[in-house]
C-alpha cells in the first residue's frame, strides 16, 4: 500500500469521525432561591374554610411564619437535589425554545434526635411552567411561590400565648413557675423568669393533645428566645407508664435572637407507644435552669403540632 493511499484512508476516518460527532452545548441556565423566596410563600387566606378551624389573625399569621433554611429542587421532575439557601441552581437539560416544569419544596433541618434536612410535607406541591435559558439566570422572586397547607394537615397542639398559656407546674414542690403571657419585643410570646428570688429551675407540661402513632408525620415547631438551654420531652399518658418523659432533643441558648427549631415527634411517639393503639394522648414537657445571681429568660412566641397521614 502506497503513501499516498494509507494518508487516503487516514483522512477518510477521521473525516468520518468528525462527521458523527456532535458537539454538545454544556451550558446550563440558572435558579437563583433566596430565603425569602421560601419562607414568605404561605398562603393562609383560605384556611379555616379548607380546614373547618376558626383561627384568629394572630394565629393565622403564626402558620405563616417558618424558619426553612433548604429547598429540594426539580425540573421536569428530575430530583436537581437539596440546596441552602440562598443558592443558584444550574440546570443542563434546557431548551431555549421550550418552558420547563419547576418544583421547589422547602425544607429544613430536623434537630433533636434526628439531624436530618427534610421536606415541609404539610403543604401542597406547586408546579409552575417556567422558561429557562442556556447561561441566564431566573429569579424565582418573578413569579413568587405560593403555598397553601393540605387539607389533610391538622394542628392538635397550637400556642401563640396571646392571652393564656397551656403550660402548668409538672411538680409544685420541684417548682411552681409556668409561662406567662406577656408582649416581647413587639410578640406576644410565654415567659419565664429564673432568679434566686423565683427559682432557678422550671419543669412543666403542656395540655394534653391527641397525636397518631403511626404513619403519620408529626412535627414540633418552636420559635423561642432563651439566655440558657431547654429541654424538650413528651410524655405519653398511658395506664402502662402514665408519668414516663421521653427526651425529643434541646435547644441551646438563642444569643439574644428569635430562632425556630423543628423536632420529629412521630418517631418518639412511635417508638414509646407501649399500648400499640393508633393515637396517644400527649403532653410536651419543657424544663430549664438559671444561675446564681442573675436573671434568666425564657420566651416562647410559638408552639406548634402538626401531623399529616404518610403518602
Amino acid at each position: 500500500m502506497t503513501i499516498r493511499r494509507v494518508t487516503f484512508y487516514i483522512l477518510l476516518i477521521l473525516g468520518v469521525l468528525a462527521f458523527g460527532c456532535k458537539r454538545t452545548d454544556l451550558t446550563p441556565a440558572y435558579v437563583q432561591i433566596t430565603a425569602a423566596d421560601i419562607n414568605n410563600c404561605m398562603d393562609v387566606s383560605n384556611f379555616n374554610e379548607t380546614h373547618s378551624t376558626a383561627y384568629d389573625a394572630e394565629q393565622l399569621a403564626s402558620l405563616q411564619k417558618h424558619n426553612f433554611t433548604h429547598c429540594n429542587v426539580y425540573v421536569n421532575n428530575k430530583n436537581l437535589g437539596c440546596w441552602q439557601v440562598p443558592c443558584k441552581v444550574p440546570v443542563l437539560d434546557v431548551n431555549d425554545e421550550d418552558s420547563v416544569t419547576l418544583v421547589i419544596l422547602p425544607s429544613f433541618r430536623m434537630t433533636g434526635m434526628d439531624n436530618t434536612v427534610t421536606g415541609y410535607p404539610f403543604i401542597n406541591t406547586l408546579k409552575q411552567k417556567v422558561l429557562l435559558k442556556k447561561g441566564q439566570t431566573y429569579h424565582v422572586s418573578e413569579n413568587p411561590l405560593s403555598y397553601v397547607y393540605s387539607p389533610y394537615s391538622s394542628f392538635p397542639f397550637f400556642e401563640t400565648f396571646a392571652n393564656t398559656s397551656p403550660f402548668s407546674p409538672t411538680d409544685t414542690l420541684t417548682s411552681s413557675l409556668t409561662f406567662t403571657p406577656k408582649i416581647v419585643e413587639g410578640r406576644t410570646a410565654g415567659e419565664i423568669v429564673l432568679n434566686d428570688a423565683n427559682g432557678l429551675l422550671f419543669d412543666v407540661t403542656s395540655s394534653t393533645f391527641a397525636a397518631p402513632t403511626r404513619n403519620y408525620y408529626v412535627f414540633l415547631e418552636v420559635t423561642y428566645k432563651t439566655e440558657n438551654n431547654l429541654e424538650i420531652g413528651v410524655k405519653l399518658s398511658t395506664a402502662v407508664r402514665p408519668n414516663e418523659v421521653h427526651q425529643v432533643g434541646g435547644i441551646y441558648t438563642s444569643n439574644g435572637e428569635w430562632k425556630t427549631i423543628y423536632f420529629n415527634l412521630g418517631n418518639t411517639i412511635y417508638a414509646n407507644n407501649y399500648d400499640g393503639s393508633d393515637w396517644a394522648n400527649v403532653n410536651l414537657v419543657l424544663t430549664g435552669a438559671g444561675q446564681k445571681g442573675c436573671d434568666t429568660r425564657y420566651y416562647i412566641d410559638d408552639i406548634k403540632v402538626v401531623y399529616i397521614p404518610r403518602a
